[in-house]
């Protein structure tokens, strides 16, 4: 797979258009909807996507956790067995362009055999651009405009990254693994904390994810961390730490098969079971007590699987 992202390409294309954070049900739906348009078409199917969510620069205070870093996304769309992905940039001028000049920019770049885009697929100054405006400019230009109606899971849920983020903050785990279609992971370095878990017991690596990452409710997760050399049976602790406060967001893996020196390897955690929330317990002994049992569930979870 190709990224792309000043280069106007040479030959006809399908593309699809979206954000694509979390690349869930729906999109890969989409992606699969898109490789038979180009198979169809005989062209290769490109993914024209940003390399940031446009809130961050329309409404930062409004902007959501990311489900998916740009890495990630890339990775995950790569999987889905597109050709290439083309990566805009997003700032202050691309928020203001006008949906017929971003369909202008877009024909610019690429020789544009097909559209595909989803349900609720918005573009343009004011997100006034939409699935009407692309048909229209469709049949001016001569490409074929597929727009996708939303999947729904087996309860009657829409898929959707809004929705996948719900979840998450709801707790609800193995809800938003359902509309992912696989576990939800976070990525990060393993850095220094402050060492709270060892002077308890229970030594801990302190998996430094990225800050525009969306964290799930707070509390604590059956988890796997798995490094480039070993994957490691976990509990992760992810939260503020009220106990012993640390004063920021974190997320804490005890390993359960030993405490290897992890410190400066990049990691991923896949959290596999929401345990408990996080609460604040009158002393470090409670604390102790607590993890304690969490481990002890954590093994017999384990040893079930």
């Amino acid at each position: 797979m190709r990224v792309l992202q000043g280069e106007r390409t040479t030959g006809e294309r399908v593309v699809a258009l979206g954000t694509f954070d979390g690349v869930h049900l729906g999109h890969q739906k989409l992606f699969r909807t898109g490789r038979a348009m180009a198979r169809e078409l005989g062209v290769p199917l490109q993914v024209c996507t940003f390399d940031r969510h446009p809130l961050r620069v329309i409404r930062p205070e409004a902007a959501p956790g990311l489900l998916t870093t740009v890495p990630e996304k890339l990775r995950k769309i790569l999987a889905c067995g597109v050709d290439e992905v083309r990566l805009l940039h997003f700032d202050r001028d691309m928020a203001d362009i006008s949906p017929e000049a971003f369909l202008e920019k877009l024909r610019g770049m690429t020789e544009v055999r097909g559209v595909i885009a989803g349900w609720n697929y918005t573009f343009g100054r004011g997100g006034h651009g939409n699935a009407d405006l692309l048909r229209e400019d469709g049949k001016r230009n001569g490409y074929r405009v597929r727009i996708l109606e939303p999947v729904k899971t087996a309860g009657g849920i829409i898929v959707s990254s809004s929705e996948v983020r719900k979840q998450l903050l709801a707790g609800k785990l193995k809800t938003a693994e359902r509309l992912l279609g696989a576990p939800y992971r976070l990525n990060g370095l393993i850095v220094n904390g402050k060492h709270v878990g060892r002077t308890l017991g229970f030594p801990t690596a302190n998996v430094k994810a990225s800050p525009e990452k969306q964290l799930p409710a707070f509390g604590v997760y059956l988890c796997l961390l798995e490094t480039r050399e070993k994957a490691y049976r976990g509990i992760a602790n992810i939260g503020m730490q009220p106990t012993i406060p640390s004063g920021e967001a974190s997320t804490e893996v005890h390993l359960l098969d030993g405490a290897p020196d992890l410190y400066g390897e990049r990691a991923r955690v896949t959290l596999m079971e929401y345990m408990r929330e996080e609460r604040r317990f009158p002393s470090p002994e409670e604390l102790q007590a607590q993890i304690a049992r969490d481990r002890d569930a954590a093994l017999r979870a384990f040893k079930m699987a």
